[in-house]
């Protein structure tokens, strides 16, 4: 786990809690891309097995496409109060239009965001080589799509500069051949069922409409 710095010690977090960190808008705590979040982070629920026991002793399931499916909103929970108990994030309550009630999660401590963006800008902008954990972050934001999250308001040539050395790091540097497929794996697959989910929601909006 990424240890990031706070007034009683140093806070562990998850490859999860890092995603939906980089999803959540700092000011008005709105969810970013969230289609795709909710599968990236069941991905990288998977991955921090990995991480922490390696590839062939990691307790992974058969169907890694259907544990990501089913246990994406768990996962999503399980991340979202890690960064409320962490005191990361807050939630409140607001309503829309003075009808619909929603609840958004703006940020508290700024600093754990910015010391993660930083380590993927030192990675992927500047060419720093990155460890596991970086390398694994990289991997689930490249094949899932998120890549705006950790890099937004690029030009057209930054988002191609940045694109291919994210998608050289999610190829090349696992130096165990086990556990980069695992990476690829998890991340491929929570691409594939995003792309799904949102076919799907086309059809039913064009359908609606």
């Amino acid at each position: 786990m990424t240890m990031s710095s706070s007034a009683s010690g140093p806070v562990p977090t998850t490859l999860g809690e890092e995603i939906l960190l980089l999803s959540l808008d700092d000011s008005t705590g709105e969810a970013q891309l969230p289609l795709r979040t909710p599968y990236a982070i069941a991905a990288a629920a998977l991955l921090e097995r990995v991480l922490a026991d390696g590839p062939e002793d990691a307790a992974l399931p058969d169907d890694a496409e259907k544990w990501i499916n089913d246990q994406r909103n768990e996962e999503y929970e399980k991340a979202l109060r890690g960064l409320l108990d962490k005191g990361l994030i807050r939630e409140e309550k607001r309503r829309l239009l003075l009808v619909f009630r929603t609840t958004v999660h703006p940020e508290v401590d700024g600093t754990v965001e910015a010391a993660l963006r930083g380590r993927l800008a030192a990675v992927v902008l500047e060419g720093r080589e990155p460890d596991h954990r970086t390398a694994a972050l990289i991997t689930l934001l490249h094949h899932a799509e998120l890549r705006e999250l950790a890099f937004p308001d690029l030009g057209k040539e930054q988002s191609a500069a940045v694109e291919r050395r994210m998608t050289e790091i999610a190829e090349r540097h696992w130096a165990d051949p086990a556990l980069r497929r695992m990476a690829e794996t998890a991340a491929a697959t929570s691409a594939a069922l995003t792309a799904a989910t949102m076919a799907t929601t086309v059809v039913i909006i064009t359908t609606l409409t």
